[in-house]
Order: structure tokens, then sequence, then C-alpha cells
């Protein structure tokens, strides 16, 4: 990720209608959203801060780790680039002294609480004791829930890559073969589609796909087995997230009739997303659909935003009343799963337009039970 692909202009314009000085973005999603540039380290180092200081007025600084330097001068947009010795110098401490240079040493500084560690928090305090902090990852989350054009198609190609590295994963499956096998075979397939890694690999097989998210086993695939995935890579920084089911061999009519219902769901739910909507009545109707479906639902959403981070706002749950908008981007996800026997998934990227959603992940037809 190394252009401007988020909305930097709504982002000033929140902080000139908000209550900050300035922002310090901070997490794995907003510091590329701010910056341009994604740090793969900060999504598995903690304590490798990496903040962008947004102030209300001026020109925005970022904060990395020195061996992260040359690449980010490279990479981000942002010119004023200062860089912190890890396990030698204090990243809080750098922190500080940039507020205090931009004049903000008792302003109202907005953080990410949900992100920053507490003894992190406590040092900040420390070094800042006339500064008011808020959290501003409400603002950051209204910001980045709608999509640019460019994230949108970013987001449909990823999406579409996803889709047709899983197709041909799935196309070479046989039985006698390894899950695990089946997993690194998905892997490769999402790195040679255009992926910079594999975000999340659930590839299951026969009674595993009962589970959500199972470890990889040495369980083989045998004739007639459901094969379920739940997968995803990372492209530019971005999440993929698709879900689909299919039988290697000859599915039985009672697995016909449960995928059947479930597709039928999936479908009725994508019709309810236009905009204006709230998405805790998407849920809602949710509810209803697998109930009419004589489906057991005991599922807490039936679909998330997707972006920069896996489960992004809004969540198509009975507690988030956001309104749907155009150019929110969703994975709708509709399954039902029986532990240690048999599960069913159906997951597509949708996209809210002004005359309702757009499906796109349409490679593979999820109409129907396939059988491989």
């Amino acid at each position: 990720m190394n252009e401007i692909l988020g909305n930097l202009d709504s982002l000033r314009t929140a902080m000139d209608n908000g209550e900050f000085d300035a922002i310090i973005a901070m997490s794995p999603e907003n510091v590329p959203y701010t910056s341009g540039v994604g740090i793969w380290s900060q999504k598995v180092i903690r304590d490798r801060l990496a903040l962008v200081v947004w102030p209300r007025e001026g020109e925005p600084t970022l904060i990395v780790a020195t061996n992260e330097e040359g690449y980010v001068r490279e990479k981000s947009w942002i010119t004023d680039v200062r860089a912190y010795s890890q396990h030698q110098d204090s990243p809080i401490k750098m922190l500080s002294d940039v507020l205090h240079e931009k004049g903000m040493g008792a302003g109202r500084i907005g953080i990410e609480p949900a992100y920053l560690t507490a003894d992190y928090y406590l040092e900040l305090l420390e070094t800042m004791p006339e500064a008011k902090f808020g959290s501003c990852e409400p603002m950051l989350q209204q910001v980045r829930m709608i999509k640019t054009d460019a994230e949108i198609e970013l987001l449909s190609r990823a999406a579409t890559s996803t889709e047709r590295a899983l197709m041909a994963t799935y196309s070479t499956a046989r039985p006698g073969e390894k899950e695990r096998d089946l997993v690194a075979r998905l892997g490769a397939n999402i790195l040679q589609s255009g992926a910079e890694l594999p975000s999340f690999l659930f590839f299951t097989v026969g009674p595993n796909t009962g589970y959500a998210h199972p470890d990889p086993t040495d369980i083989e695939l045998q004739p007639n087995d459901v094969l379920k995935a739940d997968c995803g890579g990372w492209y530019s920084g971005y999440f993929s997230d698709i879900g689909r089911t299919v039988v290697v061999g000859k599915a039985t009519e009672e697995q016909h009739s449960i995928y059947n219902r479930l597709a039928e769901v999936h479908r009725k739910t994508i019709a309810t997303m236009t905009p204006g909507v709230p998405a805790s009545e998407v849920y809602r109707q949710n509810v209803d659909f697998y109930k009419e479906a004589d489906i057991e639902f005991n599922l807490p959403f039936a679909g998330h935003g997707l972006g920069l981070y896996i489960h992004e706002m809004p969540m198509l749950a009975a507690m988030d009343d956001t309104p749907l908008a155009p150019n929110m981007v969703f994975a709708v996800e509709t399954r039902v799963r029986w532990p240690g026997v048999q599960g069913f998934h159906i997951e597509d990227l949708v996209v809210i337009r002004e005359d309702g959603p757009e499906i796109i992940t349409k490679f593979m037809d999820t109409s129907r039970l396939m059988e491989l």
C-alpha cells in the first residue's frame, strides 16, 4: 500500500468538526489509512508502535521504529518521518515530544484505547500530564466505513482473486488428500493470485466442517465429503473474505436440502441491504429468514464491514443501528454448523450502491451445492 486510497478529505472534515486538536492513529488499520503505508511487523509485534500524529492544523508526522524507517520514507506520502530505536528509545516519549513541538502539550488528543496497551497509555499520561485524552476510534470508524471508489476497486479485485484461487484449489482436491495439504495449496494459490500474504485459511474436510475456525489436521478427504472454506488474503493491505462449500463427489438429498435453504436465506438477506436500512434491521430479518427456512440460528451477526480490518463497522448485528449507505462494503456470511458432523458456509462481498446491493463475488455459482 503506497498510494492514498482512503478518504482523507473526509477525515479532515471530521477533524474540523470534531473535538480533538490532534488524533493519533495507532492500529495496523488506521496507520496505513492515514499514511499510505502498511507496516507488516506492526500486525504481529504489538510493542513496535507506529504512530501517525494528525493535527487539526498543519502537516502530519509519522513515527516508526528505525528498522522500518527506510521503507516508510519511500512509500508514505507523509514527509515528516521520525524514527526511534526499539528497546532503546521510547516511542511514547517521541510522541510526547512531537505533540509538544506542535503546541499541543495541553491539548485535546484523540487516541485508540482499544489498541494501545495499558502500559503505553500510563506512560502517555505521565509524559503529558496537562493533555486531555479521548477515543478517536468512532471518528476513524465513521470515515473508513464509507469506501472510496479506489478502495472498492481494490476490494473487488481482491475478493475475485481469492474466489478464483479457492476454485482452483477445489478443482484439484482429491479423496485421500490430507486437510493440511489442501490448506497449504489454498495458501499458495492465494499468494499466486496477487496477495502479499494469506490472512486466514480455514479449509475444512468432512466432520471438521462443523467447526468455525479449527487448526488444519491430518484427516483425509473421503469420497462424498463436504469441503468448506472461509479464507482470505491481504491485497495492498486490504482484506478479502470468502466463504464457499462444495461436496467432493455426490451430495446427499439432505445436504442439498440444507444448502438450498441456506442459499435462499443468503439471497434474501442481501436483498434487504438497501441505503437507509439500519444494520440491525438486516440482522433482524436474517434471523427471521433462518426461522422460515427451518435452520437453527445461534449466530451473533449476519456480516461485517470489510477493508483494512477484517471486521469493520458497521456490523450486521442486533446492537448496530448504523444506516447502510452507498459505498459501504460488506462480507455477508450465511452459515450453519453441527460440530464434529458437518457445516455449510456462503460468504460474499457486497457493495451498497444507490439503487441497492451489488454482489461482487460471482465466479462460483452459490445458488446450488456444487459437486466436484
